[in-house]
């Protein structure tokens, strides 16, 4: 019988064998393979498992080998599969399973109970392609491994339960385990009808939504950035099953996924405190573990008081905006983790938040509000395709009905579906992943409509990125209205969530707030 485990190594990860050797010598247990201090203290909790699973732990030398030796491996995920690679070796499993290859995770307790472990649908996906059919898990962890949709994934709950599960399956009968039992809780998200008078706000919600375009909300305090930002996951759309499986791979490799789930089947929304530490937000440490920057891959991070994150944070997010993902590199290690995000950034005009505020005395010197939007940086604002100037002023009466989320989760719902079907030629899903050669293709338009963005382009300065990412805001509004042609109007929209920084850093100045 041959049995594997699992390294968390990146995002992909490696499949680990696990060999043991027994021979005369003086008792003990050496184990060999880089391992970390959590394998090595399981020599302990596997000889006394052993014994109290009414098994005999060999007396002699056992020596096992975690291989790739040149791998560090960290992790209890090991002690179900070193305990049952040493009973094999010593005879006290049918000689019938030697032509079976398994994957075995699990963390022993001292009575010999198995507890679940993190990492189980990314170990379940890597013993795939490496040709292993056969799983042991934990029962709390058999609803991940299923999920993957292949092979063959067992429950247990203890020690001697897989040594008479191997045993059934040696004689090659039939095994029935229990229906799984999804933890499913009903999310329920706070909706957009709390946020009334603020119609041109929920608006470019909705446009930087199904378009997945990042958008940096800016105003004075009780204008409702916060109120709008959270209330995102109750109108984004589902995620596919092939997202669904990368959600639900990040999280269980960094250990967020509740016990007894599945597949997550809703967009993650992400909102770390200001105080997140560069690898808290990144990601990395000594084992390159998943940030937050990862957890909300498909998602939504929403960072709240923008330049209260520190300077490094904020100009690491480029790369993974621009490009989806993170690169990891630290001495000798060298991962990436997939990050394609949609960037939701909140802040106030000036430190003390009350520079364009109606009947409101800023107090902060123009130095100040310089040294402020400085830590945002021009580099990242023009990353940014959406800058929404939020006024504590109310657009509309407060007391007038205004739309939830239900309509317009209906409308966005509509608009993916469409920019999905359109974009699927292409080989990208939302428009904000559309290059300008793809931008020119799907973005069709009449001559003076084209000539009109041309012009209000160059009056506006903008630069290549810039006029790329009006027309994918164009694009998206004309989806919105499930339009093929885009038209003057979806222009002038997309401009008015442009226009805002271009040519210059700053929005305030000693003379108002957000001068045109």
């Amino acid at each position: 019988m041959e049995l594997f485990g699992f390294t968390a190594s990146g995002y992909e990860g490696m499949v680990v064998a696990i060999e043991v050797d027994i021979r005369r010598g003086i008792p003990g247990m050496d184990i060999v393979g880089l391992p970390g201090s959590a394998i090595r203290e399981a020599r302990d909790r596997i000889r006394v498992a052993i014994r109290n699973s009414g098994l005999t732990f060999p007396r002699d030398r056992i020596l096992v080998n975690l291989a790739p030796a040149d791998i560090p491996k960290v992790g209890t995920s090991y002690d179900l599969s070193i305990a049952l690679a040493v009973l094999d070796a010593s005879g006290q499993i049918s000689p019938k399973m030697n032509s079976l290859k398994i994957m075995v995770l699990g963390e022993l307790l001292l009575s010999g109970v198995v507890r679940p472990v993190p990492g189980v649908l990314p170990a379940v996906i890597a013993g795939l392609e490496e040709g292993i059919e056969l799983f042991l898990v934990a029962e709390e962890n058999r609803a991940e491994g299923c999920a993957v949709g292949k092979g063959t994934v067992y429950g247990i709950g203890s020690l001697k339960e897989a040594i008479h599960l191997l045993t059934l399956l040696g004689e090659r009968k039939g095994v029935v385990q229990p229906s799984l039992q999804y933890n499913k809780k009903g999310k329920t998200y706070p909706d957009y009808e709390d946020l009334r008078g603020k119609a041109l706000l929920k608006r470019a919600i909705e446009v930087s939504v199904t378009g997945r375009h990042s958008i940096l909300l800016c105003g004075p305090p009780g204008g409702g950035k916060t109120m709008a930002a959270i209330r995102i996951p109750s109108i984004a759309p589902p995620l596919s099953r092939e997202e669904s499986l990368e959600v639900t791979r990040i999280h269980s490799l960094g250990g967020f996924l509740p016990s007894g789930s599945g597949l997550i089947d809703e967009r993650p929304f992400r909102a770390p405190h200001h105080g997140a530490s560069l690898e808290g937000i990144l990601g990395g440490g000594r084992n390159l573990s998943v940030g937050e920057i990862s957890l909300a891959h498909t998602g939504t991070l929403f960072l709240d008081e923008a330049p209260e994150f520190g300077r490094r944070i904020l100009q690491a997010l480029r790369e993974p905006v621009e490009e989806g993902m993170v690169r990891l590199v630290r001495a000798g290690k060298r991962e990436r983790f997939p990050a394609d995000i949609h960037l939701v950034l909140a802040m106030n005009p000036c430190p003390c938040g009350s520079l364009g505020k109606e009947r409101g005395v800023c107090l902060c010197s123009e130095l100040e509000i310089d040294r402020y939007w400085r830590r945002l940086g021009g580099a990242l604002l023009d990353r940014i395709d959406m800058r929404f100037p939020v006024s504590s002023i109310q657009d509309e009466p407060i007391l007038n009905g205004d739309r939830g989320s239900r309509e317009m989760k209906e409308e966005v719902q509509q608009a993916t579906e469409y920019q999905l079907k359109r974009n699927s030629t292409l080989g990208v899903r939302f428009n904000n992943r559309l290059s300008l050669v793809q931008a020119q293709r799907v973005c069709r338009m009449e001559g003076e409509t084209e000539r009109f963005l041309l012009e209000v382009g160059r009056t506006l300065g903008l630069s290549g990125r810039g006029f790329v990412s009006v027309l994918r805001i164009a694009r998206t509004i004309a989806d919105l209205s499930l339009r093929d042609r885009i038209e003057k109007d979806d222009l002038l929209e997309a401009f008015q969530y442009r226009r805002y920084g271009e040519g210059s850093l700053y929005w305030p100045t000693s003379s108002g707030f957000l001068p045109g």
